[in-house]
């Protein structure tokens, strides 16, 4: 299971991914995103992409290992983290 540091980081980011305009407020950041606990209002239904280990089993398991898929996760989190300015 990857290991996600629930910073929001990803959340605060989607507009400038390519699921933004359905996904996005005006302000780039997702519209389920609950900020005040930092938690997604949807988890349990979240889409596809924002569930790192079903992506991986439903789209790239015959491209790459989960391990090289968690470790191209992780460092984009570090960057997002780093756009945000927060380092979780």
């Amino acid at each position: 299971m990857f290991h996600c540091t629930k910073c929001g980081a990803c959340c605060r980011k989607v507009g400038a991914t390519i699921w933004g305009k359905r996904m996005a407020l005006p302000n780039g950041v997702c519209k389920w995103l609950d900020s005040s606990t930092n938690h997604c209002k949807i988890y349990a239904h979240r889409p596809l992409i924002c569930n790192v280990d079903a992506a991986y089993e439903e789209i790239y398991s015959s491209t790459m290992t989960r391990e090289e898929f968690y470790a191209l996760n992780k460092a984009e989190c570090i960057k997002l983290q780093a756009m945000i300015g927060n380092r979780s």
